[in-house]
């Protein structure tokens, strides 16, 4: 039985410290683009930073995919 994605991401967590890196460098890039949804009205400068935050949290997110499937090989 082969390890479903979420089973592999705990694991990996726990396992791999590059990875628990990455995980929470993504839950924080995450907080904080919550932070600018919860404003009404961003400024341009705002915008700028949360659009920022939005591509480092997916570049850290095709890192830990990338990792992910080096495990699943």
């Amino acid at each position: 039985m082969s390890e479903t994605e979420a089973q592999l991401f705990a694991r990996l967590k726990e396992e791999d410290p590059e990875f628990r890196r990455l995980a929470e460098k993504h839950r924080e890039y995450d907080l904080k683009i919550g932070e600018y949804d919860r404003i009404y009205y961003l400024t341009s400068e705002q915008e700028r930073k949360r659009k920022e935050l939005q591509k480092l949290k997916l570049k850290v997110k095709d890192e830990m995919y990338a990792i992910m499937r080096r495990y699943k090989k």
